[in-house]
């Protein structure tokens, strides 16, 4: 028996999916009603569409411009979305939208305020919408995801993705930039970028000192970066020829500058600009500029005590000691001015003994002696002094007992007061020899 078989016919367009046609109007409409899914298949049919986006002169139609502002916010709308249907439409959605709104300008130029009819999915905003509306919704809505990401999972270059796009949306929002260039940019480190948009935060007239700061700090760690690679090799001049030091440092010093000329009376702004002076050798720069501090201030000790740092390392010692007096003057509880001009009245001590062990006539070593025990004096007042100040302070206590060791071979009573020191110092937790 022959096996019959039969012809089944099915008409083909019970296989093919509907066509969708361009049409801005229902990718507006399904947008409005937040089918994100329908709304992305209806405007990249009408993208892709060449008749619908060139007029016959080969021009961008009259419906190009919205139909690629339609686009960006459908693909905004999916990276902003919590919706994980509509999130897994495009892996990656932000690009695409980026690249419809520049598109959408590039046709547009400024001309309309608004290119949408119809309410922003998930708002009550009254049409029509303006472009600045449209800015100014999807910003926040990437700050507030990307604040949430830097300070809550602490994930710096995640967050940072985020931000700009609040940047893409708002350029000269001097706000977002400084945001950008002081905060999430570093955090990120994505120097190069914070450098850049703190560039066009002061281009903006954005004056927030942070935002120098910040400057300061980048080109600072990048000079010390440099400077890393002489460890070891003392001469400053070497590091000082190697032109991406100087470069570095040189825009560092320029960001604290600003700082100083703007803020003068700031201590922290002008410790950066005399720590650079003093780190590249430029001394009488660094001493100018802590001349400056103390004539704003007769109280100003650190700045006189600078000063005095200066000189000694220029070898002036009556320069130094001058200015550390001068430092001691605006704060007696000064320490560190004080345990130096004590180290001074030591070497002076010091001068005197070598200049008698170099003498054999007995009558110049006999005054000698005499001068040891002088300047010997005078160290016990500045020693003192350290104790006072600070009576927990090792060095201090050792010197003051170093003195008293040397009187005692002048006069008996110093041997009282080596035993009262002593007793001071384990009081004070202190080690005694």
């Amino acid at each position: 028996m022959k096996r019959i078989l039969l012809a089944i016919f099915i008409p083909a367009s019970l296989f093919a999916q509907k066509e969708i046609k361009p049409s801005v109007n229902k990718a507006e409409a399904a947008l409005q009603k937040f089918k994100l899914d329908e709304a992305k298949s209806i405007i990249d049919a009408t993208v892709a569409n060449h008749d619908f986006m060139v007029d016959k002169k080969g021009n961008p139609s009259k419906n190009a411009a919205k139909a690629w502002y339609l686009k960006g916010l459908i693909y905004a709308a999916i990276d902003t979305t919590k919706n994980q249907q509509f999130k897994s439409l495009e892996a990656n959605p932000f690009p695409i939208a980026q690249e419809a709104f520049t598109k959408s300008e590039e046709i547009d130029k400024g001309k309309n305020e608004s290119l949408v009819n119809s309410v922003f999915p998930g708002t009550q905003l009254p049409v029509p919408m303006t472009k600045l509306q449209v800015a100014q919704t999807f910003a926040q809505a990437f700050l507030g995801r990307g604040y949430n990401t830097y300070s809550k999972d602490k994930d710096y270059k995640k967050a940072f993705v985020d931000i700009e796009k609040v940047i893409f949306f708002l350029p000269k929002d001097t706000s977002q930039l400084m945001n950008a260039g002081v905060y999430f940019a570093p955090a990120a480190e994505e120097f190069d970028k914070a450098i850049d948009y703190i560039a066009r935060y002061h281009a903006g007239g954005g004056k927030n000192p942070d935002s120098w700061v910040q400057l300061f700090s980048i080109y600072a760690k990048r000079a010390d970066a440099v400077r890393a690679k002489y460890k070891g090799n003392k001469d400053v001049s070497v590091v000082l020829k190697d032109q991406e030091y100087t470069k570095n440092i040189d825009l560092a010093l320029a960001a604290a500058k600003v700082l100083t000329t703007n803020y003068p009376t700031n201590v922290d702004y002008i410790n950066l600009e005399y720590n650079i002076y003093t780190s590249t050798n430029r001394f009488d720069e660094a001493k100018e500029l802590m001349q400056k501090k103390a004539n704003l201030d007769p109280k100003d000790a650190e700045s006189r005590y600078k000063i005095g740092l200066i000189c000694a390392h220029q070898k002036n010692d009556e320069c130094a000691k001058h200015w550390m007096e001068e430092a001691l003057k605006a704060d007696p509880q000064y320490f560190d001015a004080a345990i130096d001009l004590a180290r001074y009245s030591l070497d002076a001590v010091q001068k005197v003994k070598h200049e008698r062990n170099d003498t054999k006539d007995a009558k110049k070593r006999l005054e000698l002696f005499q001068l040891i025990r002088t300047k010997l004096e005078d160290a016990q007042s500045y020693w003192e002094r350290c104790v006072v100040i600070d009576p927990k302070s090792q060095d201090a206590c050792d010197g003051l007992k170093t003195v008293y060791y040397d009187l005692a071979a002048y006069d008996e009573k110093y041997e009282v007061k080596i035993k009262e020191l002593k007793e001071k110092m384990k009081a004070n937790g202190l080690e005694v020899d």
